[in-house]
């Protein structure tokens, strides 16, 4: 889901990103001269080093230091001293967050606290129930070779029914990808009427696609499916779409399909006891000068409503409208039974 392609730091960077908060509110309590926030690894952190850090510096002298790692990880370390947190602001999934919230260890944003939240959607804080914002998000749809598929399937159901009669060879993650619980098992269930506790019909369904179907497990596998011709077609995120098309994949294509791609947010929290100055990074990662920038370079839809895309970018953005957002706090008890009925019966 990542643009390989860095940008010069578009005009406006700073626009609208000034706090509205006096300086007293900002550092009327002891400030550090520096906070610890986190990052993924790989171009991730570049871009977030270039924006939301940048920004947030410039702004308020405090350096931000990034730990890369993982939201477990980092969410963990929360958990372990709650009084003194060692990280200020956590980037996670917004089960996660829900998780972790609910434990009281995290603090809800408001626009007092964070400015620029009033230029976002309350549907980005309602799937955090309130505990986060999300500032980006990314969509798994259907991904495909140009060359190779002329007519391409506009529905997850058209795609099912194509792929199980062999008009092409479909490439699908596997359990040992821990997201295709939500991008093939719990999407494709709920395009074909199942719910939580029946996942039947996505079994059904890829038993039927199986003949014409190889599986990946990385995301890279599912690249190289493509490129080598085992697969046509298959389930991925138009993000990594676009960035393998800009590293010369141009034989890629992506489609939202009828029923909706699945949308997979990044929330930003603040734990409870973190200094106040941490509410300022976060109004930084919402400010739609430094999202601009983000969403141009990584390809990633932003939620800021004031983002511009470049003319190369807005077109591959799916808007968050036109997603369907998994029920992840609701999903976590059934998991295990959907991985033991997966192995059971699909064997990937």
């Amino acid at each position: 889901m990542l643009s390989m392609n860095r940008r010069t730091l578009l005009g406006g960077l700073a626009a609208g990103t000034t706090s509205l908060w006096p300086q007293s509110r900002v550092f009327a309590q002891a400030t550090p001269s520096r906070i610890t926030v986190t990052s993924y690894g790989g171009i991730f952190e570049g871009v977030v080093r270039d924006t939301f850090v940048a920004d947030f510096t410039k702004r308020t002298g405090v350096a931000a230091d990034i730990q890369l790692g993982n939201p477990s990880q980092w969410m963990s370390q929360v958990e372990a001293n709650p009084d003194k947190p060692p990280i200020d602001v956590v980037i996670s999934s917004i089960d996660l967050v829900i998780e972790v919230g609910k434990k009281n260890l995290l603090e809800k944003p408001t626009v007092e606290k964070v400015p620029n939240l009033a230029d976002v959607p309350q549907y980005f804080v309602d799937m955090c129930q309130g505990w986060g914002v999300c500032f980006d998000y990314g969509s798994g749809g259907i991904a495909y070779h140009k060359g190779r598929v002329k007519n391409p399937p506009k529905s997850l159901r058209e795609f099912v029914d194509r792929t199980a009669k062999g008009e092409w060879r479909a490439s699908l993650p596997t359990v040992a990808f821990q997201p295709s619980l939500q991008l093939l098992i719990w999407s494709l269930n709920d395009a074909l009427g199942g719910t939580l506790d029946n996942i039947t019909p996505v079994i059904d369904a890829v038993k039927q696609m199986k003949p014409n179907t190889v599986f990946w497990s990385s995301v890279t596998d599912f690249l190289n499916h493509l490129q080598s011709g085992e697969a046509d077609i298959g389930l991925y995120y138009d993000g990594r779409v676009w960035a393998a098309y800009d590293s010369g994949m141009t034989f890629l294509d992506f489609i939202n399909p009828s029923e909706g791609a699945v949308m997979t947010p990044i929330a930003a929290v603040k734990p409870t006891n973190a200094p106040p100055i941490a509410w300022e990074y976060i109004n930084s990662m919402l400010a739609p000068g430094p999202q601009t920038e983000f969403g141009n370079r990584m390809n990633f839809g932003m939620t800021n409503k004031n983002v511009q895309y470049s003319e190369k970018v807005k077109g591959r953005i799916t808007p968050w409208e036109k997603t369907r957002l998994p029920p992840v706090d609701r999903m976590a008890p059934h998991v295990s039974l959907w991985v033991e009925r997966w192995n059971k019966e699909i064997g990937a």
